[in-house]
């Protein structure tokens, strides 16, 4: 069976979303006193650029259902099996550019941070949480690379979700994860008025799970709404609307990033962002071929790189480039995020070719 093809506008998407972020952590880094302008009355530098990890979080939960609905046809008996391989596949895929971005992370951190070898070492040991994707549970250990969350919150989400949707599909995303969305992301709303924040401890768990617990059962159900979007034959100018509509939508989304206004509305934006990812998924913008080229496959693999290796090159600029203007800072943090994300990529991509731990390790592998 061939491996069906990424869709090129969601890849796109994914490296928007990801440069959205970077400025939104340049905005806050550097962001002295309130919001840094950019020229246009009421328009800042991402202020609001932290909605991006939401759509990685409303497709992580698309393609999980996708995945499970792919599977309704085979026997799911060894259930416990199945996910724990599915888990350790995917562990063992983010887990070499996750240790790259964090190794940098907490020799960056740990130099400038702290003035002595002995708080620098104990840094680095009390950051064992982070590396095993574990912090968000609340265990006492430095959160190094905090961008980690989304990783360790999407690795969690999916092992819960994986058992109700291979063995209960029908029920699970079409009645269950639209209740999860509305009754944890209105929880949200009441307690916290903004999805932004990842630390808040609400006495069982940080916030962020909630964050990732809410979006992703949305994601699921968005899958469901393609599938019946899909089975619709629409005409041209039905197309035309709704590829205008999936356009506003991101608009908006991008609107709200870059404007100063309440961060109530990020609930009322990630559903816009909700609607516009169901239209991009399900293919009825006329234009939609145009971005099924390898190009757009890239850059959605760049986006998870660009997430993981900001956070140091931030630091970096910073801690270096104190006295240089906020424009000149801000180009200097990405092309140094661009730079460590494209060595990241060329260093995993030796080892899991070469994979010479794993020929040390274990006898017949790589013959």
């Amino acid at each position: 069976m061939t491996k069906k093809a990424k869709n090129g506008r969601v890849e796109l998407l994914r490296f928007i979303f990801a440069l959205g972020i970077l400025f939104f952590h340049i905005h806050k880094r550097f962001a002295v006193n309130g919001n840094i302008s950019i020229g246009i009355k009421g328009v800042y530098f991402f202020n609001h650029g932290y909605i991006g990890v939401e759509f990685f979080f409303l497709v992580s939960g698309y393609l999980l259902a996708a995945s499970a609905f792919a599977k309704s046809s085979q026997r799911s008996e060894y259930i416990g099996t199945e996910t724990a391989n599915m888990m350790w596949k995917k562990f063992k895929h983010v887990f070499p550019y996750h240790l790259f971005a964090l190794i940098l992370t907490v020799i960056v951190n740990g130099y400038f941070l702290h003035n002595t070898a002995k708080a620098r070492i104990a840094y680095a040991v009390d950051s064992w949480a982070s590396l095993f994707f574990v912090q968000i549970f609340g265990f006492d250990s430095s959160w190094v690379n905090k961008l980690t969350w989304y990783l360790d919150v999407w690795l969690v989400v999916t092992f819960i979700f994986w058992y109700f949707l291979r063995k209960h599909y029908d029920v699970f995303a079409k009645i269950v994860c639209p209740l999860i969305a509305l009754f944890v992301l209105g929880y949200m709303s009441h307690e916290f008025h903004s999805l932004a924040g990842i630390d808040g401890w609400t006495g069982h768990f940080y916030k962020c799970f909630l964050r990732g617990l809410g979006e992703m059962a949305l994601g699921c159900s968005a899958y469901s709404i393609t599938r019946q979007l899909n089975k619709l034959s629409f005409t041209v100018a039905g197309k035309r609307i709704l590829a205008l509509i999936e356009l506003a939508c991101y608009l908006l989304v991008l609107r709200y990033a870059v404007t100063g206004v309440d961060p109530k509305y990020s609930f009322v934006t990630l559903f816009i962002m909700c609607t516009g990812l169901i239209l991009t998924f399900s293919n009825v913008n006329p234009c939609h071929k145009i971005f099924d080229k390898p190009v757009f496959a890239w850059c959605g693999k760049m986006s998870l790189l660009i997430y993981l290796n900001q956070f140091y090159s931030i630091r970096l600029i910073q801690s270096l480039c104190s006295n240089l203007s906020f424009p000149v800072k801000a180009v200097l943090c990405i092309i140094t995020t661009f730079v460590g994300a494209l060595i990241c990529d060329q260093v995993v991509t030796f080892f899991n070719k070469t994979k010479p731990f794993t020929k040390l390790m274990i006898e017949g592998e790589g013959e």
